[in-house]
C-alpha cells in the first residue's frame, strides 16, 4: 500500500472518530453537528496538485466536560414549587433524595428531566445552579414542573408557584 493510501486511510479514521466524539458531547451542549465531513480522496487530490501527506487537518477545539456542564444551551419554560424536609412532603426519609443523596441547598425534583440534570432559574435565583436529585408525587408525571429544595417549610410557602425560563446546562 502507496504511503499517500496509507495518510488517507489514518486521515478518514481520524475524521470519523473526532466526528463521533464531537456528536457524543453535542448531544449533551445540544450544539449542531454537520452529518456529513468531506475527506478528499486520493484520486481528488491527485488532480488538484495536492499531495496528501502535505493536506492539513483542521483544529477542533473540545470543550471538557465541566465547560459542558456550566453552558447555557437550552430555555424551557417550567412551573417552579417548592418543598421542604417534612414528612407530609416527602416519601420515606424526609432528608434522603430518590436518588439517595441528602438533601443540600441546590437539590430540585422533576418527573420529566432525568437525575444529574444541572440547570438555572435566572429569574427567580440570578446564577444559582440546581440539580435535579429528587422526584415529585407521581400526579405531575410529564408535566414541566420543577419542585425546589428549601431548608425550611416557611421559605417554601413564601415561594410559591411561580412560571419561569428555565436554562438547562
Amino acid at each position: 500500500m502507496s504511503s499517500s493510501k496509507r495518510i488517507l486511510i489514518v486521515a478518514a479514521l481520524i475524521g470519523f472518530n473526532l466526528l463521533f466524539t464531537i456528536k457524543e458531547l453535542s448531544l449533551a451542549s445540544q450544539i449542531p453537528i454537520p452529518e456529513k465531513i468531506d475527506i478528499p480522496t486520493a484520486d481528488a487530490a491527485a488532480s488538484q496538485g495536492t499531495v496528501l501527506a502535505q493536506t492539513k487537518i483542521p483544529q477542533v477545539s473540545v470543550k471538557t466536560a465541566s465547560a459542558v456542564q456550566t453552558k447555557s444551551v437550552k430555555l424551557v419554560r417550567f412551573t417552579a414549587t417548592a418543598y421542604s424536609s417534612t414528612p407530609d412532603q416527602t416519601d420515606g426519609d424526609p432528608f434522603i433524595t430518590a436518588s439517595g443523596q441528602r438533601v443540600h441547598p441546590g437539590v430540585a425534583a422533576s418527573n420529566v428531566l432525568p437525575f444529574g440534570t444541572k440547570f438555572k432559574l435566572p429569574a427567580l435565583f440570578g446564577d444559582q445552579i440546581f440539580t435535579i436529585e429528587d422526584r415529585m408525587n407521581a400526579k405531575y408525571d410529564g408535566q414541566r414542573r420543577v419542585d425546589i429544595w428549601f431548608n425550611s417549610t416557611e421559605k417554601a410557602i413564601d415561594f410559591g408557584v411561580k412560571n419561569a425560563e428555565m436554562e438547562i446546562l
